[in-house]
């Protein structure tokens, strides 16, 4: 076999293997974008060009949501695994070696099984972090009464200060919990 036929097997190769990528993913692209992601692919195996995006964001559709419509059956419910770059799907049927995939989150449908990729969905913070002003509102609430008030000024301090030494979280208590534990207190003065 000449060096030429090797290149050219490595090409072939790698192309159908990412046609069926994008195909098995479900990525919708018009035929410019198909041949543009193939022509990464073919630059990159004889080496003159960078290695195609493996970036869930990049060509991957947004995360669904809980929600999820199977393309197949049109199930409203499926399940959720994150894979990491590398890591083989459940729809793949190679065992060894690393998958071509990057990192994604793979849905299967509750229904039918059909698999798919979508981009990762990571949060923007965590919305139960407390913040120094709702702390020093908090902490002046909880003040309240007592012969001395909290002043703003010192109920941020008092914020700074914890927040610097704690992680503090929201906890959402019922308004019946609540009534109960003012009642109590209540009768204990």
């Amino acid at each position: 076999m000449s060096p030429t036929d090797t290149v050219l097997d490595r090409i072939t190769e790698a192309l159908l293997t990412e046609w069926h990528r994008r195909v098995e993913e479900g990525i919708v692209a018009d035929p410019a974008a198909h041949c543009a992601a193939l022509a990464a692919v073919a630059l990159a195996q004889i080496g003159a060009g960078p290695a195609p995006a493996t970036s869930p964001g990049a060509e991957l559709p947004p995360y669904s949501g809980t929600g999820a419509l199977c393309a197949k059956c049109s199930h409203d419910q499926a399940i959720t695994r994150h894979r990491a770059e590398g890591e083989h799907g459940t729809d793949e049927h190679i065992t060894f070696g690393r998958s071509r995939r990057g990192e994604r989150l793979e849905r299967q449908c509750w229904s039918c099984d059909y698999v798919w990729d979508e981009a990762l969905n990571p949060p923007t913070g965590d919305p139960r972090l407390i913040d120094v002003p709702t702390l020093a509102r908090a902490l002046q609430e909880a003040h309240a009464g007592w012969a001395l008030d909290l002043t703003p000024e010192c109920a941020a301090h008092m914020a700074r200060q914890l927040l610097g030494n704690l992680v503090v979280y929201r906890n959402h208590v019922p308004d019946e919990e609540l009534a109960a534990a003012d009642a109590e207190d209540g009768a204990a003065a």
